[in-house]
């Protein structure tokens, strides 16, 4: 029989509950320290994880968080001498930048994800030689009779640039941005077929069309790869109650909507929403680059588009070296994008069954980010090893722009970019507004906004290479930028002046005295880009440090 426990009258209450019950016996015992055991394992689980969260939470707060702002990585191109409306990718150089941190600090990680690109690469190939393709079959069409070239999507040819000057006093007058260049004027107006000589087609281009003809469905096979839970942004389909000039901007307010004459036009970028899908489908390739798996989307196989693209190289190559050719993109002033001349030029590297993407390649690379990514770069050597950034590149369309704010919060830094050399480029979603406008717009209002007096700002100029061979091509850039004046038209002139321009919105605009660190760069350089990367690593370690009280 079992003994009952009596409890001591100096027990407390709590000892008193937790004592065993009286006249328990050898099999409840059991089975009460069974339970007890078992509760205080869950006990100790919850503690665990408790503690896991605090060290994370405050390894999250060391961590460096850096955004990568600017507009959106397409433009509409407009210059005097061209009569053809491009309206394909021309980066900021966001997506770039970012490639070169990890290049640069992370080059193991980097060396795993690069073949993962493969398919982005051959993508903004067959993507460039469908479109000239889609301008010879328009002019072949007219040539033969089949229609007038209005259809061609031709800007009104002038002295002065259509809708494209601007001026800097517009900046002052108009905080929110949403400025119209020319709103009265109908920006896309046909031009008599007979302005240019009839250009001389022969067999061969009806030839080289018929045997490029497989390019079409690679190029929708490589879009629906890459494009999950992606879609196509035209200006006809952005949603103007969801664009703003700013973060800072409650509703996107101008003088009027865009025109249908302007909405009905489409831009032919591609772009993909803030995850990787498409490189978690590939595999990233940590290890040997010989196993490639197919897309398990919809049965896609990405072997057999590089047979096809393959296949079609030596058709590629000469479509591209067709003088005639060249002459068509020339005389309608046919822009396809930054990386397009380079990947012509690899072709047979590129356009090979057993090609694999090389850093320049992937540098190049183009495929417009919606969206926020967050991108965490772990770098793996010097002083800084094991240390992590979290780096955020975010949407640039005045659509996603609404979507940075909540970022700003605990940014330690924002490395902004504005290519410099997209005076005469007009907004994708917005035909109105000037691009290097808009970089402007956006600069305001970031180093002007008290949400972000802390924040460390950097400005990268970018696309200076670009700049260089523009001007050099005969583009005034007096004509689009009217405040430039009788400077000459040089591009250490325009971009000294144009930087000079940034620092004074900074220096004038910000809540407190802050430094201005303004850059000239061409991302796509690796070594160059790389010097100014570790000079902006120590400079925003050190304010980081300052703030922390450490040095």
């Amino acid at each position: 029989m079992p003994v009952p426990r009596l409890s001591n009258e100096g027990d407390d209450p709590l000892s008193i509950f937790m004592k065993p019950p009286p006249y328990e016996t050898d099999e409840e015992r059991t089975d009460r320290l069974r339970r007890e055991a078992e509760e205080k394992r869950v006990s100790d689980q919850i503690d665990e994880y408790i503690k896991a969260e605090r060290a994370a939470m405050k390894k999250k707060r060391s961590d460096i968080k850096l955004l990568l702002l600017g507009q959106s990585e397409s433009g509409l191109c407009f210059e005097s001498f061209s009569l053809y409306v491009s309206n394909l990718v021309f980066s900021t150089g966001k997506s770039t930048t970012l490639k070169n941190f990890q290049l640069t600090f992370a080059p193991k990680a980097w060396r795993e994800e690069r073949t993962s690109w493969r398919a982005v690469i051959q993508f903004n190939l067959v993507r460039s030689v469908n479109t000239i393709l889609d301008v010879l079959s328009k002019e072949m069409l007219s040539a033969l009779g089949g229609g007038s070239t209005a259809h061609l999507n031709i800007a009104q040819s002038s002295s002065r640039p259509p809708s494209g000057s601007w001026s800097m006093d517009a900046l002052d007058a108009n905080l929110d941005g949403n400025f119209s260049s020319d709103d009265e004027q109908e920006v896309y107006q046909p031009i008599p077929a007979s302005t240019f000589p009839p250009l001389k087609f022969t067999s061969s281009h009806s030839l080289l069309k018929l045997r490029l003809a497989p390019l079409r469905s690679v190029e929708c096979d490589l879009k629906t790869f890459l494009g999950a839970g992606s879609t196509e942004v035209t200006a006809s389909t952005s949603d103007i109650s969801q664009m703003v000039a700013t973060p800072f901007d409650i509703d996107y307010r101008g003088s009027a909507p865009p025109s249908a004459s302007l909405t009905r036009r489409r831009t032919n970028e591609f772009a993909v929403r803030s995850h990787a899908a498409w490189k978690r489908s590939l595999g990233m390739h940590t290890g040997s680059s010989k196993t490639r798996p197919s897309s398990p989307k919809a049965g896609l196989d990405l072997d057999g588009a590089t047979e096809v693209i393959a296949g079609c190289k030596d058709d590629i190559k000469m479509l591209w070296h067709d003088p005639l050719i060249q002459e068509l993109l020339k005389r309608r002033g046919v822009k396809l994008g930054d990386s397009a001349a380079y990947y012509f030029h690899h072709v047979d590297r590129i356009a090979n069954r057993k090609y694999e993407p090389s850093d320049d390649d992937v540098l190049r690379a183009r495929l417009r980010t919606l969206g926020v990514q967050e991108h965490k770069l772990v770098f793996e050597h010097s002083a800084d090893a094991g240390s992590t950034w979290c780096i955020y590149d975010v949407g640039g369309s005045r659509t996603s722009r609404a979507a940075w704010l909540p970022f700003f919060d605990d940014a330690h830094a924002i490395l902004f970019l504005a290519p410099i050399n997209c005076f005469d480029e007009q907004l994708a979603e917005d035909p109105r507004v000037n691009r290097l406008q808009d970089s402007m717009i956006l600069w305001k209002s970031i180093v002007s906004s008290k949400l972000l007096t802390g924040c460390s700002i950097v400005l990268f100029l970018n696309k200076y290479d670009l700049l260089v061979k523009k001007l050099q091509s005969g583009v005034q850039a007096r004509d689009f930028v009217t405040n430039y004046g009788d400077r000459e038209n040089d591009a250490a002139v325009f971009a000294k002046y144009m930087r000079g321009k940034f620092k004074t919105l900074l220096k004038d605009l910000s809540p407190k005295p802050r430094p201005f660190y303004g850059f000239l760069t061409s991302v796509i350089d690796q070594q160059n880009t790389g010097l100014t990367l570790s000079y902006l690593r120590d400079g925003i370690l050190r304010e980081h440090l300052k703030k922390a009280e450490i040095v």
